[in-house]
């Protein structure tokens, strides 16, 4: 499945998954949006971040703004992995985490 098939299949199934989610709208159109969920009481996770990459800082913006409005409580936002894609690259250093977890990419020969 590729990325955007589990985007459509998260947002389609928003409600039975119990996601909280965020989206930025400019001129009516949705520029940014950002959904995720509990895992507990310490630990949001968030899932889906997409932003427009011409908008410069609209990556930041929709972490933030959706980070203060759903998880003021939380101890720690888990941001899972930004994939490489343009504007997400540098997000780690900007954010100053608690830690960071090595990633690895499994190839099938």
């Amino acid at each position: 499945m590729g990325e955007w098939e589990a985007i459509t299949a998260a947002l389609a199934n928003y409600q039975a998954l119990e996601l909280q989610g965020g989206v930025i709208l400019i001129n009516d159109r949705v520029r940014a949006f950002s959904c995720g969920e509990l895992l507990n009481k310490a630990t949001a996770v968030i899932h889906l971040e997409k932003a427009d990459p011409e908008l410069r800082g609209l990556y930041a913006v929709i972490n933030q703004q959706f980070c203060q409005q759903a998880w003021a409580n939380v101890d720690f936002v888990n941001r899972e992995q930004d994939l490489g894609e343009a504007g997400t690259e540098r997000r780690p250093n900007v954010l100053s985490p608690h830690n960071l977890v090595e990633k690895f990419r499994i190839r099938l020969a």
